[in-house]
């Protein structure tokens, strides 16, 4: 009997401790399990740090549909998207932060940073400003709006930060950016063509445009009885990559006559210090205009045959006009020189040979700042400059003086104005103005 109760009490015994055990294991497993959502971040983490960067972006997805107040992990997943070049979608996530934190530093930063990326640059300059606004000794955005300076091509305005950057940090990175800056520099200081709309710098809006859309309208009056001319123009240009694209439909309502010629040319950097263009027009059954035209203008800095002529710049354009009842040639070799406070003077000489008539134009051009511009132009010779008509080859004295003003109006809009005098002695005196509105991206 007593042996039956010590196996009982035996029995229930070991019973209990098992059960103890059972549970002390159950607690020490419970207390090393983190939990669940913390094992996600840190998945994420582990995928992020063995740059399995898509794999921790859909983890921190997955994580964000469950704790979306997680502002952590939405920073991340936004740093992991911009270093994707996934940029639109990282701005999305940082300006989502900051409508609950707005005052947060790093997010300002990494929206900066990120609407750079984006060549985004006046968002990126402000966002810059302002933290530098409330703390002038930010190094991080100074060095910011120095980056922005230089990748949007302000090279003047980057030099002067990243220095300041360098003799507080003395960083080699950003000595070796100085010297990128100033070999920068002083390229430009060697005319590079302001007039051709090609390989422009992606930086502040400055002429010449090369996305834009123009309207204008022309009128001229002419002497003896001929009816005035009233021209409408409808153009829009176009970047691709580095080259640009240019085209244009025109009403022209001359002599009492209606055509309607369709043109483009195609503008490109061509070799060292060389640039050019290859052009076409054509109308349907024109009255006065050809009917078809093709031609090509290349353009030479001479720079690269020595630095002493730097300063000069040679070009050669052909064109070829077929008219209904004759076809012409037309040669156009000319010269420009580049002068100081951004002036240049372009000399051209219009050749027909198959008439033997010839015309030299001048034209003075000033660029005082990035989006005025003004112009004054005279041609004496024995062919029409305005090559529209089978009466401008007519061989005949013609003298022509014009200018013109191109100009803002607000950040996005332009104007131009131009006035026009032609006397082409026997035949008529022309003269009148357009005037036209620009709207640029």
């Amino acid at each position: 009997m007593m042996g039956q109760s010590y196996a009982a009490i035996a029995i229930v015994f070991f019973v209990g401790l098992v059960g103890c055990v059972e549970v002390m294991s159950a607690s020490s497993a419970s207390a090393k399990a983190p939990p669940q959502d913390t094992n996600t971040v840190a998945r994420a983490r582990a995928f992020e740090a063995a740059q399995q960067h898509e794999e921790a972006i859909a983890v921190y997805r997955a994580y964000l549909t469950k704790r979306s107040q997680d502002d952590d992990a939405r920073a991340a997943l936004a740093r992991l998207l911009s270093s994707r070049g996934r940029y639109e979608e990282a701005a999305t996530l940082y300006q989502d932060i900051l409508t609950r934190h707005p005052a947060d530093l790093d997010i300002r930063l990494a929206l900066a940073r990120v609407r750079s990326w984006q060549k985004r640059w006046e968002e990126s300059r402000a966002l810059y400003a302002d933290i530098l606004h409330e703390d002038p000794n930010n190094k991080e955005a100074e060095r910011g709006l120095a980056d922005v300076s230089y990748w949007s091509g302000d090279y003047a305005g980057a030099l002067p930060r990243y220095q300041r950057l360098y003799a507080e940090t003395n960083d080699p990175e950003i000595q070796r950016r100085i010297s990128a800056v100033k070999e920068e520099l002083a390229q430009s200081a060697v005319p590079e063509s302001p007039r051709a709309p090609v390989s422009v710098p992606a930086g502040p809006l400055a002429l010449p445009y090369r996305d834009y859309l123009k309207v204008g309208y022309s009128h001229y009056t002419y002497s003896g009885q001929i009816a005035d001319e009233r021209d409408w123009l409808v153009e829009a240009a176009k970047p691709l990559g580095k080259q640009t694209l240019v085209a244009r439909v025109e009403a022209l309502n001359r002599f009492g006559l209606h055509d309607t010629p369709v043109s483009a040319e195609l503008y490109s950097p061509l070799w060292s210090k060389a640039w050019g263009y290859v052009g076409a027009s054509g109308a349907v059954n024109p009255k006065f205009s050809p009917n078809w035209t093709a031609g090509t203008e290349l353009f030479q800095g001479l720079g690269v045959i020595h630095a002493g002529l730097s300063s000069l710049e040679a070009s050669m354009g052909y064109r070829h006009l077929s008219f209904a009842s004759v076809d012409i040639d037309l040669l156009i070799p000319g010269l420009t020189i580049y002068l100081p406070y951004n002036f240049w003077l372009t000399e051209k000489v219009y050749y027909i040979p198959d008439t033997g008539a010839i015309t030299l134009s001048s034209q003075l051009t000033w660029r005082p700042t990035d989006r005025l511009q003004m112009f004054v132009a005279g041609s004496f010779g024995t062919s029409g400059e305005r090559i529209l008509s089978v009466q401008d080859f007519t061989r005949v004295t013609t003298r022509i003086v014009q200018g013109g003003i191109t100009f803002p109006v607000v950040s996005r809009l332009s104007a131009d104005l131009s006035l026009y005098y032609e006397d082409r002695e026997t035949l008529f005196i022309r003269r009148g103005g357009s005037a036209n509105l620009i709207y640029h991206w």
